[in-house]
C-alpha cells in the first residue's frame, strides 16, 4: 500500500509544467530512482536481492523520460510483477552524459547536427557512409512531437546500460539470463517469454530483437533492433559486453579508464572451447575503426565502456564546435546494431544465405523482420491485440488491461 501511495504522489507531482519538473533537480533524480527501486525492495531485503542460480532471471532496461512517467509506472506495475523479473532499471534524463541536454538544445541545434550528420564527403567506412546518408533529415525531424527530446535521447541505451553494467559490478550479483532493453511504451508479455527462453542455454551468446531493421542486401549488409520493439541480451552476450578489453597499441590515451570515481571491477569471461581468441577478435575490429570509435578505447574498457564514451563524448549542444572526425552520428538502434554484429557479442546467425557475411550476428525474434514490409511483432505497432508477445507504442491502460488478464489466468507466475 505504501509503495502504491508512493508511486501515486509521485505522478501526481509530474503533472506540473516544464518550468516546475525542472526547479529541483536533486528531488526529481531522487524520485526517479524511487521509481526504480520500488520494484528492488520489500520489507527489510538487501537494495538488490540474490537469485538462485537454478531459477529464470529476466533483468528489464526502460529506456524512459521524465516526461512521460506514467508509461515508466505502468511497466513497473505490469511487467515488472512477473516473477521472472528481479532488476527493473530505467534510463531517463537525469542518467544522459549532458543531462540539461532536452532543456538546452534547440530546434537550431537538431537541424544543425542533422546537416552535419547527413554530410559523407571524406567518410571512407562503407559502413559509416551509409548510415549517415541515413541520418534523420530536418523534414523527418520537423514532424515529431519534440525533436529536441528525439535527439537527446538517441544516447540514452548506453547511459542505462552503463548503469546496470556498474550494478553487477558493485554489487557482484550475478547475471540474469536475459537483459530486455526496450522503451517506456513497450509491452512484453513476461509469461511467454518465460515459455519461449527458460529451457534455452542462456550461456550462448545470443542478442535477438524483438523487430529486426535490416538494410538493403545490395546496398550493405547491416541490421539494427528497431529499439520500440526491444533486444533480448542472453547472459553469454553480457559477458562480452562487459569483460574487460586489452588493445596493446591502440590504445587512445596513456590513462587508465575513467569510471566517474568509482572503482572498474572485472567480470571474468568466459569463453567456449568452440570461441576464436575474442581479444585479437575485438582489437582488429578496433583498429578497423569503421565509426570512428577507435579514439575513444582506452585499455580495460569493457563494450558498454566504450560504447558509452562513443555516444557521450560529444555532445549535441556542441555542434557548432564538431569537426570532420568528431561528432555522433548515429541513431540510438544503430549504434547495438554496430557494435553486436562487428564485435562478436553475439553468435552468427543460423540463417545459411548470410553464412559468408562474418557480421551478421543479430537475430530477430521468430522472424520479426522490417525489410520489403514488416513481418512477425514488427506489424504491433501501434494496434497492441491481447496475447501477443511484444507490443509497441502501448498504453499504460493496455498495458494494465493484460497484465491483468494474465494474472487471473496464471495468479501464481506474479508477485
Amino acid at each position: 500500500l505504501l509503495q502504491s501511495v508512493a508511486l501515486i504522489v509521485l505522478f501526481e507531482k509530474f503533472q506540473g509544467n516544464a518550468e516546475d519538473k525542472l526547479k529541483h533537480p536533486q528531488e526529481l533524480q531522487s524520485n526517479i530512482r524511487n521509481l526504480e527501486n520500488s520494484h528492488l525492495l520489500k520489507d527489510d531485503t538487501p537494495h538488490y536481492r540474490e537469485t538462485s542460480s537454478s531459477s529464470f532471471t529476466v533483468d528489464i532496461l526502460s529506456v524512459a523520460s521524465i516526461n512521460q512517467l506514467d508509461l515508466l509506472h505502468a511497466q513497473q506495475s505490469t511487467i515488472a510483477t512477473h516473477t521472472s523479473v528481479r532488476n527493473f532499471f530505467n534510463a531517463t534524463e537525469i542518467d544522459d552524459a549532458d543531462p540539461d541536454c532536452h532543456t538546452d538544445i534547440t530546434m537550431q541545434h537538431v537541424e544543425s547536427v542533422s546537416k552535419f550528420c547527413r554530410k559523407r564527403r571524406n567518410v571512407v567506412s562503407p559502413v559509416l557512409r551509409y548510415l549517415r546518408s541515413q541520418y534523420a533529415n530536418t523534414r523527418w525531424l520537423g514532424k515529431k512531437k519534440n525533436p529536441t527530446g528525439w535527439l537527446c535521447a538517441q544516447v540514452r541505451p548506453y547511459s542505462g546500460l552503463r548503469k546496470a553494467q556498474s550494478h553487477y559490478l558493485q554489487t557482484g550479483q550475478e547475471l540474469p539470463d536475459y537483459l530486455l532493453i526496450f522503451d517506456d511504451d513497450t509491452y512484453y508479455n513476461m509469461e511467454k517469454f518465460q515459455m519461449n527462453f527458460a529451457s534455452v542455454d542462456s550461456s550462448i551468446e545470443k542478442v535477438y530483437s524483438g523487430c529486426l531493421v535490416r538494410s538493403p542486401i545490395q546496398t550493405i549488409n547491416f541490421t539494427f533492433p528497431f529499439g520500440g520493439f526491444g533486444s533480448i541480451l542472453s547472459k553469454g552476450a553480457l559477458v562480452r559486453l562487459f569483460g574487460k578489453n586489452q588493445c596493446p597499441g591502440l590504445d587512445g590515451t596513456n590513462d587508465s579508464f575513467n569510471n566517474n570515481g568509482s572503482d572498474y571491477i572485472s567480470i571474468e569471461e568466459k569463453e567456449s572451447s568452440s570461441t576464436e581468441d575474442s581479444s585479437s577478435a575485438f582489437c582488429g575490429r578496433l583498429k578497423e575503426n569503421n565509426v570512428g570509435e577507435l579514439k575513444y578505447f582506452t585499455n580495460g574498457m569493457s563494450l558498454v565502456d566504450l560504447m558509452y564514451r562513443y555516444s557521450s563524448t560529444e555532445r549535441y549542444r556542441d555542434v557548432n564546435k564538431w569537426t570532420r572526425n568528431a561528432g555522433f552520428c548515429m541513431h540510438s538502434d544503430w549504434v547495438l546494431g554496430y557494435f553486436v554484429n562487428y564485435y562478436n557479442v553475439s553468435t552468427h546467425v543460423a540463417e545459411p544465405y548470410y553464412k559468408n557475411v562474418p557480421h551478421a550476428r543479430l537475430e530477430s525474434y521468430k522472424g520479426s523482420e522490417i525489410y520489403r514490409k514488416p513481418t512477425g511483432f514488427c506489424r504491433n505497432d501501434p494496434t497492441c491485440e491481447k496475447d501477443t508477445e511484444i507490443c509497441h507504442r502501448a498504453t499504460p491502460e493496455w498495458m494494465e488491461m493484460e497484465t491483468k488478464r494474465w494474472k487471473l489466468m496464471a495468479p501464481d507466475k506474479f508477485k
